[in-house]
């Protein structure tokens, strides 16, 4: 083993752990890459704050699609973000742009495909990507300032 999985291992047995203390025992945890994960039977994916950092985000999406079951859900949550410059002129949409210059655009332009989203890719960008995934409903379900929470279904 590697020492870039040695992290993992470590993550996922304390994952595990955790659960077991709180006395559920029916979740599964496993640790991998966006796309390719073990497993394709899950009930419930999620994304946090990651899809506008990965350089192939309908990579993953697709992985994520084949990973659930018929009935399954992907829950993304992403900065919250207008689709256009004017709608993120406001504090927050400022303060993702300069994270996004700093952060987001280079970790994904590093990465295979480099789609380079960044945190200001917008709800509109995001469905599209989803959508490429192989999903064929996505709604808004929550918002906050400073996030926006996206369920996908087959």
């Amino acid at each position: 083993m590697d020492m870039s999985h040695a992290g993992h291992s470590i993550h996922g047995a304390h994952a595990r752990a955790q659960a077991v203390s709180h006395g559920t025992s029916n979740a599964r945890f496993e640790v991998g890459l966006a796309k390719d994960y073990p497993g394709n039977d899950y009930d419930l994916v999620a994304c946090f704050d990651c899809l506008h950092d990965m350089g192939d985000p309908a990579g993953p999406a697709a992985h994520i699609r084949q990973s659930l079951k018929p009935d399954g859900t992907w829950m993304i949550v992403e900065p919250m973000a207008g689709d256009t410059l004017q709608q993120n002129l406001n504090p927050v949409g400022r303060l993702f742009y300069a994270a996004s210059t700093m952060i987001c655009l280079p970790t994904s332009r590093s990465q295979k495909v480099g789609a380079s989203l960044g945190a200001q890719a917008g709800e509109a960008k995001l469905r599209e990507v989803i959508r490429a995934g192989g999903f064929t409903r996505v709604r808004r379900a929550a918002e906050t300032p400073f996030n926006l929470v996206l369920e996908a279904r087959p």
